[in-house]
């Protein structure tokens, strides 16, 4: 089972840069996770599939209310940080 939160959205729009924002990206990013998991048959669950803002609280409860607290359960939280020229990956 899996969860896939997108980040930021609504009034805080994360990262910006070259005309993009970080929510706009990870919005896309949840989605085409979410649609590649239920092709595969893995249950899944978006925190939000709508440009919204998320209080701390209302992100939390609606991670909490897909699953509980089951330990099989993935959650994804997407980000995209700016950086400078030189870029790092993390895993």
């Amino acid at each position: 089972m899996g969860k896939t939160d997108t980040s930021h959205g609504g009034e805080d729009p994360g990262a910006i840069g070259n005309n993009l924002q970080e929510k706009d990206l990870t919005l896309q990013a949840a989605k085409y996770m979410y649609q590649r998991f239920k092709e595969l048959g893995i249950p899944a669950t978006i925190v939000r599939d709508t440009d919204e803002t998320l209080p701390r609280e209302e992100r939390i409860r609606r991670i909490m209310d897909a699953y509980g607290n089951d330990p099989n359960v993935v959650l994804i939280s997407n980000h995209i940080n700016a950086g400078g020229e030189r870029f790092s990956y993390h895993c």
